[in-house]
Order: C-alpha cells, then structure tokens, then sequence
C-alpha cells in the first residue's frame, strides 16, 4: 500500500481527476489525500472559495471512492463556516483531515474551536509550513508555530507539510513532540533528506507526499526510494504511517 499524503485538485472535473489517476498508476501509488485551495488561490479565502474547495473535494472523493482520501479546507477568517464544513465533510462525508494554508498562522488562537474538535474527531491536521531563505508570506507558518500547537493539544495529531523547507534541522526541532509528523512533499529531491529526519525522529513520524501536480510523484517518492531503508521502514513511509490516521475512528 503506497499512499500519497499531500495532492492538490484545482477542480473535480473529469481530466483533471483521471490524470492524477493515471501519474499514481505509474508509480503504483494506491491512495491520494487530496486538498483544494480552491480554485482560485488566495492567501485569504473567502467562505465561497471555502465553500468550492470541499465542494469538489467531496465530488472527487465520491466518484473515486477507494482512491481519494479528502481534507476539508478551512481558515481562521471563517470559523463557522470551517467548522460547519468540518461537520458535513468530516464527521458526515468522506474527509479525514483539515487544511491549513496561509491565511493564519498555526498558532493563531482563532484555531482553537477548529483544533478541538479535530481532535474529539480522532483525525488530523495538516499545515502548509515554510522558512524560506528569501522571507516567509505574510501568514505563513514555520514549524516553530507548529511545536507550540503541538505542545498546547498534544493529543491532536498534526503534520507539516514539506519538511517546513528545512529538512536539515525540523527532525531535531519536533522531536519532542510525539504527535507532530513530517511529510516530504515539495522541494528539491536532495540525497539525504530521509537519512537526516531518521537520527532524529522515528520513521513512523514521516509521511511520503508529492506536492503534486506541482511536483512529479515519481521524483518525489525517489527521495524515499533512495535512500536504502529496510523494507519495513520503507512500507511505513511510504503508506502504512498515514493509513493508520486514515483508518482512525472519531468517539461514537
């Protein structure tokens, strides 16, 4: 089971859906987890552009039952629409998980009913996070923001996207949180970036992702397939550690 933890949909017209498809037949990846942005980006999304986001999410995942795995978009401008989408995408659709771009920062306490009741969902919030050379956006998070989230709920589970663009250091910066993973997705496929997040952090808190249709599948399953892990680690990264958050239960 190889699972892709980190895809992007602009639409759920039928093109679009079958070309991912096919990418993840070619690399023999069985699972995508798909977020929309919508499908016009914004840094700050409105709650229509929330609102078209699970809208397709929910018509991919229903067309492609036993291929997409959904997240429901939300921002801290918008708590009661988030949440309200949380109720009909999570709890009564198919999404397992939340979506966090750029409109906030991780950390910012607006989160806090969004994180609550993520967590009395049992599932998971993924986050866009960045340090970037060049200077971050105006909201964009770092995993530092993410260390503190993860310190206030540490029974919520959360992952960071791309490694925060510093695969170098982010293993020995959120190592002490037990409930705060990594994914790979996005960034150059440099030797090392697994070998380097592995002193630090067990491999059951690494996630295979692409970033695609901006980055290659292929190339970026490389940086796991390169790097001479024992098959038992290799599976993990490459899908048994995100199928676990998938397949969590919320409370009945």
């Amino acid at each position: 089971m190889i699972i892709d933890c980190h895809v992007h949909i602009m639409t759920s017209e039928d093109d679009e859906l079958s070309n991912l498809l096919r990418c993840a037949d070619r690399n023999q990846i069985d699972q995508l987890c798909i977020a929309s942005l919508s499908r016009t980006w914004s840094p700050r999304p409105s709650e229509e552009q929330l609102e078209e986001a699970a809208v397709d999410v929910l018509e991919a995942c229903r067309r492609f039952p036993d291929r997409f795995v959904g997240f429901t978009y939300v921002s801290a401008d918008h708590i009661e629409k988030s949440l309200e989408l949380i109720e009909r995408c999570n709890v009564e659709g198919p999404c397992r998980f939340v979506k966090l771009w750029i409109s906030q920062f991780m950390d910012d306490p607006r989160l806090t009913p969004i994180y609550e009741r993520v967590r009395e969902l049992r599932q998971a919030v993924m986050a866009h996070t960045w340090c970037k050379a060049t200077g971050n956006l105006e909201y964009e998070s770092t995993f530092e923001h993410a260390t503190r989230v993860a310190a206030q709920y540490p029974d919520l589970r959360i992952w960071i996207a791309h490694c925060s663009g510093l695969w170098e250091e982010v293993g020995r910066a959120i190592s002490p949180y037990p409930n705060l993973c990594v994914d790979l997705s996005g960034g150059e496929p440099e030797a090392g970036i697994v070998e380097t997040l592995l002193n630090d952090l067990p491999a059951e808190r690494i996630f295979f992702g692409s970033d695609a249709p901006g980055r290659n599948m292929a190339v970026q399953m490389s940086k796991v397939l390169s790097a001479g892990l024992p098959p038992e680690l290799e599976r993990k990264i490459l899908g048994e550690n995100i199928a676990k958050w998938i397949e969590a239960k919320p409370p009945k």
